[in-house]
């Protein structure tokens, strides 16, 4: 607010300081006007450097002491020139002018204000008293609207710090709730996806020339789950699922949906990254089979090769995959073994030097033949 304040003055004081000056040249000529040009051109140089270190001084920005700084040296402008013209004419009107606006635009969270108030008060009796020839009467009549415009300037910073106080917290809980709504978003679609929605209410699909697909299923968890209440069934799938999202984030890879027992990820053309997830959600399930005494294991297939991905519909929305990459993964996890991970050999093509494969040799694929596969043994 301060720095817009100042960048309002600086357009606005050269015409002002023209239509002032002008006249008064013509009439009394330079004599007499050193301070009031003195004043325009500091008061100038001061909006000037303040809009300056908003821009290129950005550990100034923001900051209380800046704000403290800004209104001591406004405060201390309107005081100059109310004691020059104040002391010379009796005229308050640009004191007052500057006070009020200043008050009313930037309010300050500590009370340092209400002493510059008080200090810029006794500081126009001085010229007063001295225009008055000392006489008391006259010098408070003279204070009378100065006093006014302390008061007024009083309550105006205390409604101004009351008002940026209310603005900043709602300002501050609306942009709470809008991270809180993007990190909803963010978790049901990709970044990329989810900021496209927002901008323009649909999604593009997108084309992949090569995208890693991973299909994982819970073996033995139809028949570990008929023993199971509903909601227990939901919590033990909620814990493994929690576990294998945690992989997925830490291998930065993007997981696409559950479906039952079934989990799905893919990986944009990270095939390597995609071969040590499918190790690692093996390990965890591993590891949750050994700490509460089930004997679940994870079948994973895998598959490589050209995709298209987007969002159906425009309520309720669920981004997915489809092509025949796809089908290929899902035939390659339902061909496979409990315990095991199978891949194509596009997989292995891909995933580089760090692993050991076995070939298994040519497997019958519903709906596709029979295909050249391979086992996921480790890394090498």
């Amino acid at each position: 607010m301060s720095v817009r304040y100042c960048k309002v003055v600086a357009v606005l004081l050269p015409p002002a300081a023209l239509a002032t000056d002008v006249p008064l040249v013509r009439e009394h000529g330079l004599d007499g006007l050193g301070w009031l040009l003195a004043w325009q051109l500091a008061a100038l140089a001061v909006s000037l450097a303040i809009i300056a270190a908003d821009r290129w001084l950005p550990t100034v920005r923001g900051r209380e002491g800046s704000l403290y700084a800004f209104c001591g040296v406004f405060i201390g402008l309107c005081t100059w020139i109310g004691m020059v013209d104040g002391g010379m004419r009796g005229d308050f009107s640009i004191y007052a002018a500057g006070m009020t606006f200043g008050a009313a635009v930037a309010g300050t969270p500590r009370r340092v204000r209400q002493p510059m108030y008080a200090a810029s008060l006794f500081a126009l009796a001085i010229p007063v008293w001295q225009r008055e020839a000392g006489d008391a009467a006259r010098v408070v009549a003279g204070l009378v609207n100065p006093f006014c415009v302390v008061v007024l300037c009083l309550w105006l910073d205390r409604f101004t710090y009351s008002r940026d106080l209310a603005l900043y917290r709602e300002t501050q809980r609306a942009e709470a709730e809008r991270d809180r709504a993007d990190g909803v978003l963010y978790n049901v679609l990709p970044r990329a996806v989810a900021d496209e929605i927002k901008q323009s209410g649909r999604a593009r699909a997108r084309k992949f020339d090569n995208l890693g697909v991973l299909f994982a299923d819970l073996c033995g968890f139809t028949r570990f789950s008929s023993r199971l209440p509903p909601d227990a069934l939901v919590l033990v799938l909620d814990e493994i699922f929690s576990s294998f999202d945690a992989q997925v984030q830490r291998h930065g890879l993007e997981k696409i949906k559950t479906i039952g027992d079934a989990y799905m990820v893919v990986s944009h053309g990270r095939i390597d990254a995609l071969c040590r997830l499918a190790l690692d959600l093996r390990a965890a399930l591993e590891r949750y089979n050994h700490a509460n005494g089930t004997g679940m294991s994870l079948r994973i297939g895998l598959h490589a090769g050209p995709a298209v991905a987007g969002v159906l519909g425009v309520q309720r929305f669920l981004y997915d995959v489809w092509g025949d990459t796809v089908n290929v993964a899902s035939r390659l996890e339902s061909a496979g073994r409990a315990g095991s991970i199978q891949v194509s050999e596009a997989i292995v093509r891909q995933a580089g030097q760090g692993f050991t494969f076995h070939a298994r040799g040519l497997v019958e694929l519903q709906g596709r033949g029979r295909l050249l596969t391979y086992w996921l043994l480790g890394t090498a």
